[in-house]
């Protein structure tokens, strides 16, 4: 799975996963954290994109930060772990943009996955999803969470048939590119823009 963000590459701190594309090889040379493929830089790890414009580098730095207790309002990015009935298991991996180890556990019900009536939680969320997702409530273990705003929900997905890459051609309306697979999600505003990380 490919994410494009070669052509934004003006600003450094954008959050990234392995495998996306970060600049062309006549721009930039990969630093640590890249590696590069067909006359393209392309992120070897997950981490913030480091843009040195005088040495014409882009890296990827994915060192562990410590990162403040969980509260209620915080932004967290996860992988979706579990999805029952009712709610939905997310592994915690950062938290307003910062690395956490370990990371933490989220559950979210079914009423906090979209503002629009759910039969089932899969109706918007699927096994290894990536989610953006805010904290409800920090006081249980494991934490509350919720998808609902525009900049909430599924950041990036895979098609359930193939695996593959999910565009997005609808309001929460997926395409496989692949196998042409069909699958709905509570997406973000920004799904498939590359940046997964939050505007804090």
């Amino acid at each position: 799975m490919t994410l494009e963000i070669y052509d934004r590459t003006k600003d450094s701190g954008k959050l990234v996963l392995p495998g996306t594309r970060l600049a062309v090889t006549e721009e930039f040379i990969g630093g640590s954290g890249t590696y590069s493929e067909k006359n393209y830089v392309y992120s070897a790890v997950t981490g913030k994109v480091i843009i040195d414009l005088g040495r014409h580098e882009i890296s990827v730095l994915s060192k562990p930060q410590s990162a403040s207790v969980p509260k209620i309002g915080d932004i967290i990015l996860g992988g979706v772990v579990n999805v029952s009935r009712q709610m939905t298991t997310v592994s915690v991996s950062y938290i307003n943009n910062r690395p956490v180890r370990p990371s933490y556990t989220m559950v979210i019900h079914i009423s906090q996955l979209s503002k629009e009536y759910l039969e089932t939680a899969d109706d918007a969320v699927c096994l290894a999803d990536i989610v953006r997702a805010k904290i409800i409530d920090a006081k249980t273990i494991p934490l509350q969470g919720s998808l609902i705003g525009s900049q909430l929900g599924v950041v990036l997905a895979p098609c359930s048939q193939c695996g593959s890459k999910l565009e997005k051609i609808g309001r929460d309306k997926l395409k496989c590119t692949d196998c042409s697979y069909i699958q709905r999600r509570k997406t973000t505003i920004d799904y498939g823009s590359g940046e997964l990380g939050f505007k804090l």
